[in-house]
């Protein structure tokens, strides 16, 4: 993207990108290898003491120098135009060959979860009537139309798409494990440290259930017999003018900026695709509240996790909520 059309692009399409890779071959092998070993291994994230795929920039700190990097501050300053902002939080985003997609959805900023039935909003805007968040997903894999690539309807920021509730099984937070999941040792592990489905705890699913009485998909069916009691959030239907979506292929290293009131996707992965990877960083203005439910007894967020030791990294200027806790 040429030099001072970002913001244009921002404010028209609702998205900007993608921009060129700005980190080193070597730099972004390194944090590949990191987060494809976070997947296969599975840790306690040492900030929420269970695993999580959220917010290792406050662990890892080449992953904070990615996130924080003066060229990807300055493509974010041209774009937005924002004075002050900070990092609040980051989350891999791994497509496995065969995954389904992601499907339409928007965010007007607060965050709360409301896709997995939450409602507790991490953000509170000193002026909410305005944009005061944005997204830079950043892959760290080359990424096609075959395996996941980003897409977004141009100019639906400027609408608010009509949603309704759902069981947790008929909506894009339910990603069905049948595709990674090969063994019931790892299927009962998984559930039992939270790393099944994503935001979802399952660490009380199979209660009661005696896994040698069950095959593998019967083992599956249950799980999404138990999750179809939970409740999420969907997009209702809508159509689509001709040339009206546009889709982001990018190289490793690549990013691009968009706003979650946009409407965006991920597209199906297909089988014989390769594996994507990618991480996705938030920034909002430094004046925003960041979790305010820290100031009472209630420390989770709308994703059930315990977010009483989370901080915020300050990015740019110098203008910050008093009431943040910073790095």
């Amino acid at each position: 993207m040429k030099e001072g059309n970002s913001r244009e692009a921002l404010a028209v399409n609702g998205f900007a990108g993608p921009f060129p890779r700005f980190a080193s071959d070597d730099t972004i092998g390194e944090l590949r290898e990191f987060f494809q070993d976070m997947l296969d291994h599975q840790p306690e994230h040492p900030l929420y003491k269970r695993y999580s795929v959220r917010d290792w920039h406050l662990v890892n700190e080449k992953v904070r120098e990615l996130l924080t990097a003066p060229e990807l501050i300055a493509s974010l300053q041209e774009a937005t135009g924002a004075e002050s902002l900070i990092l609040w939080r980051s989350k891999l985003f791994e497509k496995y060959p065969g995954d389904g997609a992601i499907d339409w959805h928007q965010e007007y900023g607060y965050f709360d979860g409301e896709e997995v039935g939450g409602h507790r909003p991490a953000l509170f805007p000193l002026h909410p009537s305005s944009s005061w968040d944005w997204t830079l997903w950043l892959s760290l894999t080359d990424v096609s139309e075959d395996d996941g690539v980003m897409e977004f309807v141009k100019g639906s920021q400027q609408t608010v798409y009509p949603k309704r509730m759902v069981t947790l099984t008929e909506s894009g937070a339910y990603v069905d494990p049948r595709n990674r999941v090969k063994t019931k040792e790892e299927l009962q592990q998984r559930a039992a440290n939270n790393s099944l489905i994503l935001d979802i705890d399952t660490r009380r699913v199979f209660d009661g259930v005696d896994f040698d009485k069950y095959t593998l998909d019967e083992l599956f069916d249950l799980l999404a017999q138990r999750c179809a009691d939970l409740r999420a959030v969907v997009t209702e239907p809508f159509e689509l003018a001709p040339g009206a979506t546009e889709i982001t292929p990018m190289k490793a290293g690549e990013y691009i900026i968009f706003t979650e009131r946009c409407m965006h996707r991920s597209r199906a992965s297909l089988p014989d695709a390769r594996m994507r990877l990618a991480v996705n960083a938030r920034y909002t203005l430094g004046d925003t509240w960041v979790y305010p439910q820290r100031s009472s007894s209630d420390t989770f967020d709308g994703s059930n996790l315990d977010i009483r030791d989370h901080k915020c990294v300050p990015v740019l200027g110098d203008r910050f909520h008093p009431d943040n806790a910073y790095l």
